[in-house]
């Protein structure tokens, strides 16, 4: 009877274990359904963070956008207003040389025109002597060539040349600086800009070996902006003043290009 009773216990406990197993088994499964919702709780999240920074970035790309644009421009404003002051001293140099022309005679009976130098061809005298650069500042143009030639990088010239002239403002290179200023704003269609530094040349640096080429370029400066008229005049002053010269000769032969 014992043997029995015992025998009937084995069998109900061997019968429940596999219940037992199976509660086991389903209680990841009734408490898996919570990770699940909160790892997609967190993704949305995650998404929406990521959201907010794109539009941020966009936000902040529009300001440098605009603050850049804002310092090209007085930036530009600042080169104008630079030329616009050397041509206001090219025009009172002048207008100074007009007086000390009219002021009479020298005691050898030449007037103050007659010294030996015909300057620039508008009653301008000019010595033909320049002040001779040193190291730093042949180094310093040397960059500017660089930019030019080997970076072709034409704005980052154009803020060296007139860094350049600020350091050095007048000299031999000071001219060479002024014409390639007009040359590189010649090449980006900017032809106000580049008559305006070819003038400085060919007004206040009439003997310097750059004004017949700054002469020419002014008067194509003028033609590509549409002044054909005012061109061909500059190419008949550029025959006049210097006949002998490589620019004279390329001047004739764009002047019968024109017609």
């Amino acid at each position: 009877m014992r043997s029995l009773l015992t025998a009937g216990l084995i069998l109900a406990v061997v019968g429940a274990s596999p219940a037992i197993a199976q509660d086991d088994g389903e209680a990841p499964l009734v408490s898996g359904g919570d990770p699940e919702r909160s790892g997609g709780s967190s993704a949305g999240e995650l998404f929406f963070l990521v959201e907010d920074l794109r539009v941020e970035v966009q936000h902040l790309r529009g300001q440098l956008e605009e603050t850049t644009h804002q310092v090209k421009r007085l930036r530009q404003q600042a080169r104008e207003r630079y030329i616009d002051l050397d041509e206001r001293l090219v025009d009172l140099n002048s207008r100074l040389s007009e007086l000390e022309e009219g002021s009479g005679e020298t005691k050898d009976g030449e007037t103050a025109s007659d010294s030996g130098n015909d300057g620039d061809g508008n009653g301008n005298t000019e010595s033909t002597s320049y002040r001779q650069p040193d190291k730093a500042e042949r180094e310093a143009y040397a960059s500017i060539q660089y930019l030019i030639q080997e970076e072709q990088d034409y704005e980052a010239a154009i803020d060296e040349i007139y860094s350049f002239l600020e350091e050095y403002p007048e000299g031999d290179l000071s001219v060479n600086a002024y014409y390639w200023l007009g040359e590189l704003y010649l090449s980006q269609g900017k032809h106000e800009q580049a008559q305006q530094a070819f003038t400085i040349v060919t007004s206040k640096h009439g003997s310097h070996r750059k004004a017949p080429d700054a002469l020419f370029k002014l008067a194509v400066a003028h033609d590509r902006a549409g002044n054909s008229e005012q061109a061909r005049r500059i190419l008949d002053q550029l025959g006049e003043r210097y006949p002998e010269s490589e620019a004279a000769a390329l001047g004739r032969e764009y002047r019968n290009e024109m017609g």
